[in-house]
């Protein structure tokens, strides 16, 4: 029974974690930083663990990885070409 019982809370784990949303990575294209900073900035712009994006934003993050929903335009050659 109780090895049941562990089998079913490791699945469960296992599932949790791969049904989670990715973590998307910040950078700011200005400057140096430290983790430090992101640390700091990440702190004053989350409220009960969830990351205000729009705050980082004002702070100079960029987010580093697309976001889904919103297609990546493809680069334009400067002649022309694509």
């Amino acid at each position: 029974m109780l090895r049941l019982f562990l089998l079913v809370s490791i699945a469960t784990l296992a599932l949790g974690g791969c049904a989670s949303q990715p973590q998307k990575q910040w950078y700011k294209a200005a400057g140096n930083y430290t983790v430090a900073d992101w640390d700091r900035d990440e702190a004053l712009c989350s409220k009960n663990r969830v990351v205000d994006e729009e705050c980082l934003k004002a702070k100079g993050w960029i987010p580093l990885s697309a976001d889904p929903e919103k297609p990546v335009p493809s680069p334009v050659d400067p002649r022309g070409r694509h």
